[in-house]
């Protein structure tokens, strides 16, 4: 009878243990940039196999993927996955050919060609339907030595130097795998920093398989490298007679911070697995690559004024969006010096004056642009008005290239038409090139309540959303932000985003898209 009860609370104890590490892993759905949207293109994987001669009578697939954007004539980075079946699969938790696309596409990340390899197997011996199972994996992988990096320099480099234009820049170079994958892709940067300078280590299996967890004394005792490390693991990582993966990769973090390496450790619940990694990949690559690519604004809820919206984009040279406050009886006058500005009313009333237009009631939603060289006076009356300053210049002007460029005007919210639809309605305020940006458009979406505008969507022009009415959220990228009457959503290009109205009633918002 006890051993009955014994055996119950064992598979009690079992059950919720199942249940504790299923909803562990339920936290990490699929990230907003790992999926594929039909406004980004897809690139070609090429596959291959290799023999090598650094590890005898070894045989392993290698593939490549080759993104969309690029070109023979100009370097490409390069990026090393071991394990490479697990990053290449298209509905695995990594998704990397789906991710490059998305990051490249948003400037995110450079030109990248990514090499999936996977550990070597005994040639006179069958092979396994699962690469982990391959009979050389631990030897490759779990061995502290240069002899991994040199098999990765002296026979993974020449075939893709002779298929594809690669920079000859070790800061170009990134280099990843999970488990023990990745301590063999943290050993190459470590023992050859002059070729790989990137490192991205998911559930890394720095412990005590082969000597690995003697890294972390390395790290300390040895001169600093020049390499940056991203880590991520899970506080439910393996615990076994090797070592406390978790305890493991805190030490790596802790060793890395001591001797001010430049790197990332990012944590969460998950076990070993790469549930959390794929979740967090395409904000890993970002910061991994952030170094070469230029940075722009963040995209983000902006709660104005207190937020500074203020910096490049990826379409345009500078881009600055102010909420301004104007007392009762005063005058403010903007000046659009070598640039365009945008002028939205938010609240209050205020009276707009150009040398082309005039309006003596610019309420809320009413809009004016100014062109380069010209100017707005804005006036109130008793009672303070706020509104949205938006301005901006672009790389390369359009100098009136465009067929009909628009030219300032000023056009009050009551005369835009409203047009209803059976998720609320919208008014659009025009859609057409101006003197900055070729495709430059701006609506008034009203949204009922509950529902989202659209699924996550891409698209190559930017957008700012200016909230209304009502309380919302949006999902930009991996993050949903939430915002209130005030707050300015920006979604780069090509990022996936998507709005939902979370009020008892409809929400009202402008969106203002430009390229």
């Amino acid at each position: 009878m006890l051993l009955k009860s014994f055996r119950g609370i064992f598979l009690i104890a079992s059950v919720c243990l199942f249940v504790s590490l299923h909803a562990q892993e339920e936290q990490y759905p699929l990230n907003l940039n790992s999926a594929k949207y039909p406004t980004i293109n897809e690139g070609q994987m090429y596959y291959d196999s290799l023999i090598s001669k650094i590890y005898p009578n070894t045989i392993r697939d290698i593939s490549f993927y080759v993104p969309s954007a690029y070109n023979p004539q100009e370097p490409a980075a390069l990026m090393i996955f071991q394990d490479g079946h697990s990053y290449a699969k298209a509905d695995g938790d990594f998704r990397v050919p789906t991710v490059f696309e998305n990051l490249i596409s948003q400037g995110k990340m450079p030109v990248t060609i990514a090499v999936f390899i996977n550990p070597g197997h005994d040639l006179g011996k069958p092979r396994p339907e699962n690469p982990y199972r391959n009979s050389n994996r631990s030897i490759e992988y779990d061995s502290v030595s240069p002899r991994y990096g040199n098999f990765i320099l002296e026979e993974v480099m020449p075939m893709v130097h002779a298929r594809f234009n690669i920079s000859k820049s070790a800061n170009m170079h990134a280099i990843s795998g999970l488990s023990s994958g990745a301590i063999a892709a943290f050993g190459v940067a470590w023992f050859f920093p002059d070729k790989f300078q990137k490192v991205l280590s998911h559930i890394g299996s720095f412990t005590n398989i082969r000597g690995g967890h003697n890294y972390e004394a390395m790290i300390r005792k040895t001169d600093k490298k020049d390499i940056r490390v991203f880590l991520q693991d899970g506080e439910n990582d393996l615990d076994n007679e090797h070592g406390n993966w978790w305890f493991a990769n805190n030490q790596m973090a802790a060793s890395l911070k001591y001797k001010g390496y430049d790197y990332e450790f990012v944590t969460g619940k998950g076990a070993h697995n790469g549930k959390h990694g794929g979740y967090i990949l395409p904000e890993s690559l970002e910061w991994l690559w952030k170094d070469v690519v230029r940075q722009t604004l963040p995209s983000k809820v902006y709660t104005l004024p207190v937020d500074l919206m203020s910096g490049p984009t990826t379409h345009l040279k500078q881009f600055e969006v102010q909420l301004q406050t104007l007392s009762p009886h005063s005058s403010k006058i903007i000046t659009a010096e070598n640039k365009e500005v945008m002028v939205i009313g938010y609240a209050g009333n205020l009276t707009a004056n150009m040398a082309t237009a005039t309006s003596a009631n610019f309420n809320s939603g009413s809009i004016a642009l100014v062109s380069p060289g010209e100017k707005i006076e804005l006036k109130t009356s008793d009672v303070e008005a706020s509104y949205y300053v938006v301005d901006f210049n672009s790389f390369v002007p359009n100098n009136g290239k465009a067929k009909k460029p628009l030219t300032s005007f000023i056009k009050n919210f009551s005369e835009v038409n409203f047009e209803p639809h059976d998720r609320g309605g919208v008014r659009n305020y025009f859609n057409s090139a101006s003197a900055m940006c070729p495709y430059f458009e701006m609506h008034m979406t009203t949204l009922n309540q509950g529902i989202k505008s659209h699924d996550p969507h891409t698209h190559f022009a930017e957008e700012i959303i200016i909230i209304f009415e009502g309380e919302t959220e949006m999902e930009i990228g991996s993050k949903v932000y939430k915002a209130k009457p005030g707050n300015v959503y920006y979604a780069a290009s090509h990022i996936p985003h998507a709005i939902r109205n979370l009020g008892r009633k409809a929400c009202r918002y402008i969106a203002f898209q430009w390229n």
